[in-house]
C-alpha cells in the first residue's frame, strides 16, 4: 500500500514537473489600438466630480446600424455643470465599421451627435423595419433617434412621446 501510494505521488510530482516544463507561463499584454483603428472619442468628464451627475460616465452601444454584418459602436458623452448650457461642448459618436479592424467617424452625416447630457443608450429596432434604432437617456430630455435605412437618423423622441426631461441612466428594450 505504501508502495503504491508512493508511485503515485512520484508520479504525480513528476506529471506537474513535465506539465511546468512543457507549458511556459506567458505575461498576458494588451495594446491600445485605438487611435490605429480611427477610434478618437474622449469623454468629457469634471474630474473635481463636485456633483453626482458629473460623476457618471456616458454608455455605449455595440450594434450594426446599416446591416453590412460588422459591429458599429455608438459612444455617449457627458457634459459638466460648467457646460451644461452649451449641448455642443461634449460631442457623441456613432463609428462605422469598416470591416478590417478600423472606423469611421459618421456622426455628422447620421445626425446623432448632440443629445445633450447623455448618460446611457440602448438600440433595438423599435418600428420593426429591419434597422435597429437608438434611445440615448440624458440628464434632460432624452432621444429616441429612428434609424432611416440610409446611414442618417431623425430625432423622433416628441412623435413617440419618449421626450421625458428627467434624468434617466440607463434603458432596455423588450419584446
Amino acid at each position: 500500500m505504501r508502495t503504491s501510494l508512493a508511485a503515485a505521488l512520484l508520479i504525480a510530482a513528476l506529471w506537474v514537473v513535465g506539465v511546468e516544463r512543457a507549458a511556459p507561463r506567458t505575461a498576458v499584454q494588451f495594446t491600445d489600438i485605438a487611435d490605429a483603428s480611427g477610434i478618437r472619442f474622449r469623454h468629457v468628464s469634471a474630474p473635481e466630480k463636485k456633483y453626482i451627475v458629473e460623476s457618471m460616465s456616458g454608455g455605449v452601444a455595440l450594434f450594426d446600424y446599416d446591416n453590412d454584418g460588422y459591429l458599429d459602436i455608438y459612444f455617449t458623452n457627458s457634459q459638466t455643470v460648467e457646460t451644461a448650457r452649451n449641448p455642443a461642448s461634449a460631442r457623441s459618436v456613432l463609428y462605422h465599421n469598416n470591416g478590417d479592424g478600423t472606423f469611421t467617424d459618421v456622426t455628422g452625416k447620421a445626425g446623432v451627435g448632440y443629445p445633450g447630457w447623455a448618460m446611457g443608450v440602448v438600440a433595438a429596432d423599435f418600428d420593426g423595419d429591419g434597422f435597429d434604432d437608438l434611445y440615448v437617456t440624458c440628464f434632460g430630455p432624452n432621444h429616441l433617434y429612428h434609424n432611416n435605412g440610409d446611414g442618417t437618423f431623425t430625432d423622433v423622441t416628441s412623435k413617440a412621446g419618449v421626450d421625458d426631461a428627467r434624468w434617466s441612466a440607463g434603458a432596455a428594450f423588450g419584446d
